[in-house]
């Protein structure tokens, strides 16, 4: 890479970094090219996107946000994992590869909801619930009380006939 291709690297990586809601760091030592592939085209599937990265780069791009201190985790071949939609899917998808049998990738650190977190946080945050399926809760929780409420009123009536039908079978068998 000659110097202007670096800086235009460099500040492609930045605004990657700069506009993500998740971001982790891995290693990928003993990946074939693959296992590469196949990971790259499945987390783009998810919006996730993967840049293999040289660590001065890196570190040049991360001293230049306020995630100075996950420059310490570049160390060997680092792959930079980054999407800009739902951190929680973005951290399942990556979780998800890393944790495959027969698949060489160890997350180092990341950052997610605006703080650097180890990749215990991460695997923590992957089995969170998605901000989809946290809305869709929510809504069906809304959505509860009043149903409730219109089945009692539904049931109200129903049940004040049968009680008046079984006092008038009643009275007619008192009476005959």
């Amino acid at each position: 890479m000659n110097r202007l291709e670096k800086q235009e690297f460099v500040s492609e990586l930045a605004k990657g970094v700069q506009e993500s809601q998740a971001i982790a760091l891995m290693s990928f030592s003993k990946l074939t090219v693959e296992q590469m592939t196949s990971f790259r085209l499945s987390l783009r599937k998810k919006g996730v996107m993967v840049k293999v990265v040289k660590n001065t780069l890196a570190k040049r791009v991360f001293n230049e946000t306020t995630y100075k201190e996950i420059c310490s985790q570049f160390e060997g071949p680092t792959l930079i994992a980054f999407s800009k939609g739902d951190a929680v899917l973005a951290t399942k998808a990556i979780m998800e590869w890393a944790n495959k049998e027969n698949f060489n990738l160890k997350v180092k650190a990341g950052i997610a909801l605006n703080k650097v977190i180890s990749s215990k946080e991460m695997l923590a945050l992957s089995k969170l619930p998605g901000r989809n399926e946290l809305l869709v809760s929510f809504l069906w929780a809304l959505k509860a009380h009043p149903t409730k409420f219109l089945y009692a009123l539904k049931d109200a009536p129903s049940s004040l006939g049968y009680a008046i039908s079984a006092l008038r079978a009643k009275k007619e068998t008192e009476s005959n």
